[in-house]
């Protein structure tokens, strides 16, 4: 910062002396004029010389400061050279003031009739050297103390009242203008230590805007600085990026300060093991990017991500209930452009995360069109609700003993003109990314409702018709508002009307229970989907809302073949008798596994083996086919238990 200092102190100066110089030579002049005119002769024009010499050697001073490199970024740079000048600046002030202190010879010790004129002059360029160099107090001090300290004693010693008040003036005046010339250069030092700590201050933010605080990595701007300045560089760039696998088990069994602690652990160990000269981010809570030039690392770029995923998988002694991996998406690219890398790495990690824990993906041609695929279907699918080719098929849910038909559940059908038929996850996916899951909402009540319209007008009020809800979904907005209101507008019965709940795990449990409370006061069935497969526990079946459950498909499928299925879902059959809740099986695609479910006491289900999922028109004119129920019995030992030889045997 003291360089700095210095030289704005030297710049200052600089600054004035294009002023103060011209007027000190056009009052030095005036002064030879005057001792020509009364006959001096030689020593005034000596007199002259020496001060005009002196006052080009302070101009050619100033001039010669543009050799010294300006660095406003590193104000302590170069001080030295700064310090040199300001101190000959002075010397040549000193010089210049034992110069005009040879007015007291040119006057006879200021006893000539031209003495107060040159009284005047003297204090006239004091007081300019004050103005003009307010910035450094040498520069005045050294040119003005000589030269009014002789005329203040000149005039003392001549004794007299008028001289002695006058030579008291000079001295006060010197006073004055001596306090001045500190005071001004405290002031300007005071004014430039502020402006290079607010620079200085303003550059510490700016580099803490680009880190991470917690691993001191570059975060999202930063890295978006770094990839800025790598615009030119050759390529190909390779960028990774790196989520780790089992990070949210960490902060939810050791708290937080330790998951702080394993960030940073494992910021070490992709540091460790980054090509020289990489750029490595954390731009997420547990994301890392790892950027550098493919022809820059020692190990082909598969190599790498394995070398990565073992460090950062290698057991944590601090850890010792919970195990930390991590998934890698890799894209390679010609020109380093942030927004296309990540986009493209995201869709490979997410790749490589279906594939399990651990392992890399390669972002390539066919990911490649997934990913258009991706964008495709989220532009289209604001047009497609709109123009209604987004629409609601209905499969139905019936009676395994009476084969009669008790419900519908309402399931997403979108034909892409270009992709084809789209699945329900990928629209909810599609809608949750582009902020239309309300609107997609909305349209699927809407077609609940006018199929409730229908079944109610045909006198079959005891079919119900379910439409699937997510947790999340109902934490976020006001559907139940929605629901509630357009129930109400259209006067549909909401005991006909079945909402299922997936076991997501929300963040916000008391917003969600309070809104499913709404729900079921209004008498609509509240309905647990995918039992056993989410994040929820039994405790859920405490919830007095809940009205039924569906047995995951994932235990239903291939029933027959698996006795410990069979017991599971038992289990789960004779505990909802228990506590009075209705109990239904999806995902029936085979004879053997309905009979199996018919053995076990589960009356409703729903799958392939009854129908799939059909237009309105079509479901509503479904008669489900009759099956032979006397096979049941059969699947029992005689204890009542399901038979371990017939699942065997299937």
């Amino acid at each position: 910062m003291e360089g700095g200092i210095l030289r704005d102190q030297f710049a200052d100066l600089r600054m004035g002396l294009f002023i103060s110089m011209p007027i000190g030579t056009v009052l030095s002049a005036l002064i030879l004029a005057v001792q020509l005119f009364s006959g001096a002769g030689l020593v005034a024009v000596l007199w002259f010389a020496a001060v005009s010499v002196i006052n080009g050697a302070r101009i050619g001073l100033a001039i010669a400061q543009s050799d010294i490199p300006a660095q406003p970024d590193i104000p302590d740079s170069r001080p030295k050279p700064v310090a040199a000048r300001l101190s000959l600046y002075g010397l040549l002030a000193l010089a210049s003031g034992i110069a005009w202190s040879f007015l007291a010879v040119l006057s006879d010790g200021y006893t000539t009739p031209q003495a107060p004129l040159y009284l005047i002059v003297l204090a006239g360029l004091s007081a300019g050297s004050v103005t003009y160099s307010a910035s450094y107090a040498p520069a005045s001090l050294n040119f003005m103390t000589l030269p009014l300290l002789l005329a203040a004693g000149c005039v003392l010693v001549k004794g007299n009242v008028e001289n002695y008040v006058l030579g008291f003036t000079i001295l006060l005046f010197l006073a004055g203008m001596i306090r001045s010339s500190l005071l001004g250069q405290a002031r300007f030092r005071e004014t430039s230590r502020l402006k290079y700590e607010a620079r200085e201050f303003a550059a510490r933010m700016e580099r803490n805007s680009r880190r991470d605080p917690l691993t001191n990595l570059l975060n999202r701007y930063g890295l978006e600085q770094a990839i800025s300045q790598l615009g030119h560089s050759g390529g190909p760039f390779v960028a990774m990026l790196i989520d780790l696998d089992g990070f949210k088990s960490v902060n939810d069994t050791y708290g937080h300060n330790i998951g702080d602690d394993l960030l940073v652990r494992v910021a070490r160990r992709i540091e460790n093991h980054a090509p020289p000269g990489a750029t490595i981010a954390r731009i997420g809570g547990d994301e890392f990017v790892l950027l550098f030039p493919a022809s820059g690392s020692p190990h082909s770029t598969d190599g790498l991500a394995s070398l990565i995923i073992a460090a950062i998988a290698d057991p944590d002694p601090a850890l010792n209930s919970v195990r930390v991996g991590a998934s890698i998406g890799i894209y390679v690219s010609e020109k380093p452009q942030l927004t296309e890398m990540l986009l493209r790495a995201d869709f490979a990690l997410y790749a490589a995360k279906r594939s399990g824990r651990n392992e890399y993906c390669l972002f390539d041609a066919e990911l490649d069109h997934g990913l258009e695929r991706k964008h495709c279907i989220e532009r289209d699918l604001r047009g497609a609700v709109e123009a209604g080719a987004l629409c609601s098929w209905f499969q139905p849910i019936v009676r395994l003993d009476t084969h009669a038909v008790v419900g519908f559940e309402a399931l997403l059908r979108w034909q892409h003109p270009v992709h084809g038929a789209i699945p329900p996850p990928e629209i909810v996916t599609a809608a949750r990314e582009t902020g239309l899951l309300s609107l997609l909402t909305e349209t699927v009540f809407l077609n609940c409702c006018s199929m409730i319209e229908e079944l109610a007008r045909t006198g079959r009020q005891d079919v119900r018709v379910a439409m699937n809800l997510s947790p999340r979904e109902l934490e976020a907005g006001n559907v139940d508002d929605m629901i509630l209101g357009g129930l109400e507008t259209k006067n549909v019965p909401a005991a006909m009307l079945e909402i299922e709940i997936t076991e997501e795990a929300p963040v916000d449990r008391d917003r969600v229970d309070e809104k499913l409370e709404r729900l079921a006061d209004a008498g609509i069935s509240i309905v647990l989907d995918d039992f056993g497969t989410g994040f929820s526990t039994l405790v859920s079946l405490k919830d007095s809302r809940i009205r039924k459950i569906k047995i995951d498909k994932d235990f239903v499928r291939d029933l027959a073949k698996s006795v410990e299925d069979q017991a599971l879902v038992k289990a789960v059959i004779d505990l909802g008798r228990t506590l009075g809740i209705e109990v239904m099986a999806e995902g029936i695609e085979t004879d053997a596994d309905r009979l199996i479910l018919r053995s076990l006491d589960c009356t409703i289900a729903q799958g392939f083996l009854f129908s799939a999922a059909l237009p309105m028109h079509d479901a509503l004119a479904f008669e489900p086919r009759h099956f032979d129920n006397s096979a049941a019995q059969a699947a029992l030992d005689p204890a009542g238990r399901p038979s371990r030889r017939t699942g065997s045997a299937a």
